[in-house]
């Protein structure tokens, strides 16, 4: 992969899955109990406030149960809190901007740590505005009203979390198996580029089959607990993920190095496997059948003549046990951290918001609230898009919408029961959709919003709330679109920053095993996460950006050799003790760290630092580690992978 051929990140993402018909049904179901039921108690006034409370349905959709759990519980309170907070400063427009710029300060920081799957912190952003800008009320009404949203936000926890006593590792078994089946389609990739001259180009195929693969390996760390011992269910995903790891590693050395083709009989045994895994079942050969000739095995990387084929399982790795994963208070502490890309992204959100506050009060506008919300929905949600490809999806949406609603209204004022019925179906319908369908999701959203407004305003009329309605989201996104011009994007020093930790906690961890031989878990277990944090980074960067740069294409070879010294340290088989290369290699992986922290990868600066940090060491009868740390300088100064079939360049002595 040349500089010159560069891919945005939304180009290669994984294909968004089809119509979640199952998650439409729950939501239906659980928006309609809440909606209908509190509206026969206590009118429609009061339901609309249940309706907002589920909400939380947006969110943790893909996490697993254990933290699904927990991390939707505390979202639940903060939609509790955001709205009494709201309605208790409402009517007064400075304690209204300094609430709301906390909250959604606040919300985008809690979203982007946890790593909450959702639009962002929008809907906390929409529940505490709704409040802010309605007449202030006694302490009594709002505490009624924030029962209703509690409602509502504690039946859409319940709903999140029912698919537990039916299935309580199908959100890990659904990553891991579109991990298989993303590394089958990379196998075939392979296949066929080895037998087109010139060796042909399996890159994208390959960077699509690494995002699933880390996918599934974050949802694995999401469902470990703290102090208590694995699922066995959970224990066999681990145990197949590092057998994946092995078979992956294998393909990206087949089309690295070229050589033998890659077995035929790889893909499809992968993909069988993934419908056995998505079936709640577990393969019944640890490894593929090779079909003939077939690269060396992973845990001989590199290795000697007479290697045993990949299709012996009796040398397939064992899973070594990482320690549990990070405390919250460490995961709070890493947000704020140079490596992070929260608090810029926090900043700009909250800016957006104070300012749409302030002119959603000074200015004659029927619904206010919309204007804020707006600036945090130019902001927030549309996974893998810039923040002008979120606001001309929303726009867009947003006139449909409108213009459906304006119509219908010509013809029809529709009463309670129809309001109810109307507003769960669509919401119901819009929660299905793939997180990818930010225009049809809006179009969706606003006859709904609109429709509930309109049946707890005094003088209902919905024509005039819709022009205003898209007058006033319209003025919103341009004031986010204000607020990411000046604050612009993600700093690059907290870029050079993330790549400098990942290289140095890789480089404790391959040390760690050179020193002793062995897996060492808790500098691997340390290294991943740094890694992790690393990707999520690259993630941030082109979506948080007005004007795409290239800085996340020129992070990903790096983090491409960084992740594959880390499977080479997870994969290698024990070993000698070697003090000394541990040494040389640790000193040189500070150096890179060091380096990395001058400018970004492919930069003039990094290259000048390198150019003072020693040659790449060779370990002994350790070829293999050699290639990638040549591969991982190499990244880093070129900011480029060695091409198909070649080794990459060797130094002299």
């Amino acid at each position: 992969m040349s500089r010159a051929v560069t891919r945005k990140a939304h180009r290669w993402r994984t294909v968004p899955p089809a119509f979640d018909r199952w998650h439409a049904v729950r939501s239906t179901l659980t928006f309609g109990l809440c909606l209908g039921a509190v509206t026969a108690v206590a009118g429609l006034h009061y339901g609309v406030f249940a309706a907002i409370g589920c909400y939380v349905d947006a969110y943790g959709t893909r996490d697993p149960y254990p933290r699904r759990g927990p991390v939707l519980g505390l979202l639940c309170a903060g939609f509790v809190v955001t709205f009494t907070a709201g309605s208790l400063v409402a009517g007064d427009v400075w304690a209204m901007t300094a609430v709301l710029a906390v909250v959604a300060g606040g919300a985008t920081l809690f979203v982007h740590t946890l790593h909450l799957s959702g639009p962002g912190s929008y809907f906390v952003v929409l529940v505490s505005a709704l409040a802010a800008f309605l007449p202030p009320v006694g302490l009594a009404e709002t505490v009624t009203r924030a029962g209703c949203v509690a409602i509502g936000a504690s039946v859409s926890w319940l709903s999140a979390m029912s698919g537990r006593l039916v299935r309580p590792y199908a959100p890990e078994e659904r990553a891991v198996s579109s991990a298989f089946r993303s590394v089958a389609a990379f196998a075939d990739t392979a296949r066929r580029a080895a037998a087109v001259p010139p060796r042909g180009d399996s890159s994208a195929a390959r960077r699509s089959a690494c995002t699933a693969v880390h996918a599934a390996w974050a949802a694995l760390e999401d469902a470990r607990g703290r102090g208590t011992a694995p699922a066995p269910r959970r224990l066999a995903l681990f145990d197949l993920m590092v057998r994946l790891e092995a078979v992956f590693d294998t393909l990206q050395n087949a089309a690295e190095r070229g050589g033998d083709p890659v077995p035929a009989t790889w893909a499809p045994w992968l993909r069988a496997s993934a419908a056995a895994v998505r079936a709640g079942a577990t393969p019944g050969s640890p490894l593929p059948p090779s079909g003939g000739s077939a690269p060396a095995p992973p845990n001989r990387a590199g290795g000697t003549p007479g290697a045993p084929p990949l299709s012996r399982p009796a040398r397939a790795p064992r899973a070594p046990r990482l320690p549990p994963r990070r405390s919250l208070g460490a995961e709070m502490r890493h947000a704020v951290s140079s490596a992070s890309p929260a608090p810029t992204v926090a900043l700009r959100v909250a800016l957006a918001v104070a300012v749409g506050t302030v002119l959603g009060w000074a200015l004659p506008l029927l619904h206010p609230a919309w204007v804020a919300v707006g600036a945090a929905a130019s902001l927030q949600g549309g996974p893998g898009r810039q923040p002008s490809q979120r606001v001309g999806s929303r726009f867009v949406g947003t006139v449909a919408g409108v213009a459906i609603t304006v119509l219908v209204a010509q013809v029809h004022q529709p009463g309670t029961g129809a309001t109810v019925a109307v507003a769960t179906v669509v919401h119901g319908v819009s929660r299905g959709l793939p997180p990818s369908a930010l225009l049809l999701r809006t179009l969706l959203n606003t006859p709904v919003a609109l429709l509930l407004v309109d049946a707890v305003l005094p003088e209902p009329d919905l024509a005039p709330l819709a022009a205003y309605r898209l007058l006033d989201l319209t003025l919103g996104m341009c004031l986010g679109m204000a607020a990411a011009l000046l604050v612009r994007g993600v700093p690059l020093r907290r870029v050079r920053a993330a790549v400098s930790v990942a290289v140095a906690a890789t480089g404790s961890a391959v040390g760690e095993r050179l020193r002793t031989g062995t897996f060492h878990a808790a500098s691997a277990a340390t290294a991943w996460q740094r890694t992790s944090d690393l990707w999520t980074m690259h993630a941030s960067v082109p979506v948080e950006e007005i004007r795409a740069t290239g800085t996340a294409d020129r992070l990903w070879p790096s983090l491409l050799a960084i992740r594959r010294l880390l499977c080479w340290n997870l994969l290698r088989d024990a070993s000698a003790p070697a003090p000394d290369e541990s040494a040389r290699v640790g000193d040189f992986l500070r150096a890179l760290s060091g380096a990395a922290r001058t400018d970004l990868p492919g930069s003039p600066g990094i290259g000048s630092a390198l150019s003072r940090v020693p040659r790449t060491p060779r370990p002994a009868h350790e070829p293999e580690l050699h290639r990638r740390l040549t591969a991982l300088r190499s990244a880093l100064e070129d900011a480029a992978l060695p091409p198909p079939a070649t080794e990459p360049p060797r130094e002299t002595d």
